[in-house]
């Protein structure tokens, strides 16, 4: 009789654990089907920066250095995101820098965290809806987690935060918060003191983790407090209190931790929006990201939800009208949300936790208060999860044949937000592609233009890049990043004396685009370049010095000075390289003048520097291979050579050079084969590093 009660044990808990990891595949499956796509992606607006010239990727050694910088080096934006970087650290280590790579962590972050949504509402959801906890009924409720999971995880709404390499940090935060949710609980229930302790560390580690990946995490540690404090029935008043207390202290080391990076003035902007207009935004917001949510037809970059000019005419605001009616949505969704949860009977306490959690994760992107845009569709990823709770709850509270009836439209619906999830992952390929899908659905804004025109520049595509820009400046003449790529345009084409009014500026309109515009310094690096092109060097030189002081901390400028004055521009470079010990072209920059400086102890030194900063980079090494041969010492030139090429063993330079040291070393063999190696590498196609 024991022994097939435990045999029964057995055979239902294998059936639990099979239920969950078929919901596990089917979480993974849908979403990296439907995000297949992105996979082939190139990098896009904001990549570029942080997966190839942010200096904080390239080695672990920026562990601890990340943490004493926001996320964004040269910019006005004061995201403090260090986890983030940390996931390009490894992504670096893991990919070398291959774009697919990338999004395929983005893709899994989504899916797991989607995983780990479903295990937490199958914990959450008996409490809330109230009823016994039966094997049918937890059968049920199983599938209705998995269900809210699924959608979420295929809903369209969320590409930018998946599909695209930068967005990663909304899914990040939410891998580590619902991580810290379930270890959490798991710790109410563990029955020692070690474990409750070990398993309580981890989850306020895991939440600290989350604070770091994105702000929003703070909203995830409102929710739980909020469903710990309302919603938990099953803790006692003392372990809510241990656990809100653990929130205190992870808050606390936040704080720490967000202070550490040094004080950034913010962008000059306009006056303070009144309330009255703000409240407007708030509910155009609320309509915009509720269509969204339920109809996600026009999904692009760069939204907005007001223009001053719709009030100048009667005509204008009828243009406009789609704005008065996006305000419409928003109260109607209000009422509609107010009216779900006053409806008593079944699942009512889901659909006001569904509710709470949507407000909670809706004021901060609300425009209550300021925001560096009126909308974004990442920013409803948290947000979302309530409105489908929402939902959720409005579902269960119908008739078992009604329930069913749904259960078989949302299966219908995933299927076709999923479709709508795969097409918009191909808009994500490139960037005139990303560029030209977001004018074309509404979001021609300065930015998008201006990241269309750069892309053409760099395809040396001058006539497009100019048609652009001068579009753009006409339209918007105090766009000082038009002005200035258009005269970079005009200055690559050879038309100097039409870019040269565009470069240059006074010193106070200078300093205004500086406070108002990142990366405005272009300017002066241009402008410096077109008159050393014309033989006007001292010219050259006294538009950097101006410039410096307005940008102390722009490398690029110190090295085009140290390319003109050469050799004697060492000490400039020298003092940038020690006050950014991390700025990888610095060291290599500063290696090379020492060598023409005839310093070969200290260019080593600056060369052995550079290489702690990335780890694929065999540059440095190979030049210390170099420097160590024409001194005469093959032996400690093969060492560097060899360490070089284990690095990226794809150069076929690095080959030529082997033989040239193995043939010193007399090991004639050896040397025509890294020869012919190299030989090969090259009928292969494979490029030598810059």
């Amino acid at each position: 009789m024991k022994s097939s009660l435990l045999l029964r044990f057995i055979a239902v808990g294998l059936a639990v654990r099979w239920h969950r990891l078929l919901a596990w595949v089917i979480l993974l499956l849908a979403g990296g089907i439907i995000y297949a796509p992105a996979l082939g992606g190139d990098l896009i607006w904001d990549d570029y920066y942080l997966v190839r010239e942010n200096p904080f990727f390239r080695s672990p050694v920026f562990g601890w250095e990340v943490f004493r910088h926001y996320l964004f080096f040269d910019s006005f934006s004061t995201y403090y995101r260090p986890v983030q970087n940390w996931s390009y650290i490894l992504d670096y280590w893991l990919w070398r820098g291959e774009p697919a790579g990338y999004h395929l962590t983005n893709i899994l972050l989504h899916c797991v965290s989607g995983i780990f949504l479903f295990e937490l509402l199958s914990q959450l959801l008996p409490a809330l809806l109230g009823h016994n906890n039966t094997p049918p009924r937890r059968r049920t409720l199983s599938i209705a987690a998995l269900l809210i999971a699924l959608v979420w995880v295929v809903h369209p709404i969320h590409n930018a935060a998946v599909a695209y390499i930068s967005g990663r940090a909304d899914s990040l935060a939410s891998f580590f918060a619902l991580l810290a949710w379930l270890l959490a609980r798991r710790a109410s229930g563990a029955g020692s003191l070690p474990a409750r302790a070990g398993l309580g560390a981890a989850a306020m580690l895991a939440m600290l983790l989350a604070l770091c990946s994105k702000e929003i995490a703070l909203v995830w540690l409102a929710i739980f407090a909020l469903h710990t404090l309302a919603f938990e029935p099953a803790w006692s008043w003392r372990a809510k209190g241990q656990a809100l207390a653990g929130a205190l202290v992870v808050l606390g080391g936040y704080a720490v931790l967000h202070a550490l990076p040094e004080f950034r003035a913010p962008m000059a902007d306009s006056p303070p929006t009144p309330l009255a207009e703000r409240f407007l935004l708030m509910l155009r917001a609320l309509g915009d990201y509720t269509g969204l949510i339920l109809w996600p037809a026009r999904l692009y970059m760069e939204r907005t939800l007001s223009d001053s000019a719709i009030y100048r005419s009667v005509a204008a605001w009828r243009e406009g009208v789609r704005w008065e009616l996006l305000s419409v949505g928003g109260l109607l969704a209000v009422v509609a949300a107010l009216a779900l949860c006053r409806m008593r009977g079944e699942a009512r306490r889901l659909r006001i936790f569904g509710a709470l959690w949507f407000v909670a994760a809706f004021l901060p992107i609300s425009n209550l208060f300021p925001l560096n845009a009126e909308v974004a569709e990442h920013w409803i990823y948290l947000a979302s999860i309530g409105a489908l709770l929402l939902l959720a709850g409005t579902a269960l509270a119908l008739p078992p044949r009604a329930q069913l009836a749904v259960g078989l439209a949302t299966l219908l619906a995933v299927g076709a937000l999923g479709w709508r999830t795969a097409v918009r992952a191909n808009d994500w390929t490139n960037t005139e592609t990303f560029c030209l899908r977001t004018i074309q659905d509404g979001g021609a804004t300065p930015r998008i233009l201006t990241t269309l025109a750069s892309f053409y520049g760099d395809r040396r595509d001058f006539p497009r890049q100019e048609t652009i820009l001068r579009k753009l400046t006409a339209r918007f003449p105090d766009y000082a990043p038009a002005r200035i790529n258009l005269g970079i345009c005009l200055a690559q084409q050879g038309r100097t004396a039409e870019a040269e009014p565009l470069l240059r500026a006074e010193r106070a309109d200078a300093d205004a685009d500086s406070r108002r515009f990142p990366k405005t310094w272009r300017a002066a690096l241009h402008l410096a370049g077109l008159h050393q092109q014309n033989q006007r060097p001292a010219e050259a030189l006294a538009v950097l010095t101006e410039a410096r002081k307005r940008f102390p901390d722009t490398w690029e400028l110190v090295k085009y000075e140290s390319e003109i004055r050469g050799v004697a521009a060492l000490p400039a470079v020298a003092a940038f390289a020690e006050a950014h010990w991390w700025h990888f072209d610095a060291w290599s920059t500063l290696g090379r003048m020492r060598a023409r400086g005839g310093q070969p102890d200290a260019a080593i030194a600056a060369w052995r520097a550079a290489s702690r900063l990335d780890i694929y980079a065999a540059g440095p090494l190979a030049d210390i291979a170099q420097l160590e041969l024409e001194r005469q010492r093959p032996q400690a030139a093969l060492a560097e050579q060899l360490a070089a090429i284990a690095r990226d063993p794809e150069q076929p330079r690095q080959y030529l050079v082997l033989g040239q040291i193995l043939e010193t070393l007399g090991r004639s063999s050896e040397a025509i084969a890294a020869v012919h190696k190299a030989r090969s590498l090259a009928a292969e196609g494979r490029p030598d590093a810059d």
